[in-house]
């Protein structure tokens, strides 16, 4: 049988088993904390368009995006390439650095049950919409990245 999700489960056997439930019943909205320090928010927004969105990246967590109802676009490029542009928010303490909109960029179109696996030196754009604005159910995991 072919599981689209092993890959997650390598990450993180917790995530795995918590991905499985979510496609196969419902999940509450929030945040869920699992067994291996990982934790999962799953939440409902509407998409917005590429000129109200930026692009993240993270140093702490791996993100897992799995799109549970819905379609958008998550744009992705290195970190390193982010780094010619304006960065809004540094790192600092936090996890999350915040880059400015640019064009050079992979759009990855994600449909209901599709993932993204997106590593510290994967900036990325979420929540952007596939033609017009579109409410979209995700689960975003967060893997903690072992040193």
């Amino acid at each position: 049988m072919n599981d689209k999700y092993a890959k997650i489960k390598e990450l993180s056997a917790p995530a795995y088993d918590f991905v499985l439930k979510m496609m196969n019943e419902d999940v509450a909205e929030g945040r869920h904390d699992l067994s291996d320090g990982s934790f999962v928010n799953v939440m409902t927004y509407e998409t917005k368009h590429r000129k109200d969105c930026c692009f993240e990246a993270h140093k702490k967590y791996i993100d897992i995006q799995i799109i549970l109802d819905g379609s958008e676009i998550i744009s992705t490029q290195d970190v390193n390439v982010m780094h010619k542009y304006d960065c809004i928010q540094p790192f600092g303490d936090g996890d999350t650095e915040l880059y400015a909109i640019n064009n050079e960029c992979v759009d990855n179109v994600l449909n209901a049950g599709d993932f993204i696996i997106l590593c510290p030196e994967d900036a990325h754009m979420p929540c952007v919409c596939v033609g017009g604005k579109k409410t979209v159910r995700k689960a975003v995991v967060k893997v903690e990245v072992k040193q």
